[in-house]
């Protein structure tokens, strides 16, 4: 039988994983596209995952010593960032403009970062332990962001004037 500590380690192994295969992912992915802004999204997204595995890390070495989840490893606190990533990256992407790789680079990624929300809400539900299911559920926030950035740049390369309306629409009158 699995204790409780043990799952959380093989929990905390496979999420390491997740996020070493993603990051690998994000760079390889920034090399092979054609437009600028989805190269620096993919870029933006592979640092990211710097943090989110130094801090398993951490939680791993610290569980597999004490066992015990405190209120520092529970706090997850990715350093700042340029809160308009994806907006910043759309003024150099050329309205429409990218290739096949950009697309699949796009699509591939969204597909990533919804399992990491899947996976993360998953260990989240599964604790008994309020911290553990902060630290996952804050986890979970984050990649729904990454996951939004993703979106938002495969509509606006896919569909730019769909894109434009959306994004626009506030400012679309109604009789």
């Amino acid at each position: 039988m699995t204790t409780v500590q043990e799952y959380m380690l093989k929990s905390l192994k496979d999420a390491i994983q997740m996020e070493v295969d993603g990051r690998q992912f994000y760079l390889e992915a920034a090399k092979k596209v054609q437009n600028e802004g989805v190269r620096q999204i993919l870029e933006y997204l592979a640092e990211s995952e710097v943090y989110h595995i130094q801090k398993f890390k951490e939680i791993y070495e610290n569980l597999k010593k004490e066992n015990k989840w405190t209120e520092e490893l529970a706090d997850f606190k990715p350093p700042k960032s340029e809160p308009y990533a994806c907006v910043l990256a759309l003024t150099q992407a050329g309205e429409g403009t990218g290739g096949k790789d950009d697309l699949e680079a796009l699509k591939t990624g969204i597909k990533m970062e919804q399992c990491s929300i899947d996976y993360y809400t998953k260990l989240a539900k599964e604790s008994n332990i309020p911290l553990a299911r902060r630290f996952f559920m804050s986890l979970a926030h984050e990649e729904r962001g990454h996951y939004m950035m993703l979106l938002d740049m495969h509509n606006y390369l896919s569909d730019p004037a769909d894109w434009f309306y959306v994004h626009q629409m506030s400012h679309v009158d109604g009789a």
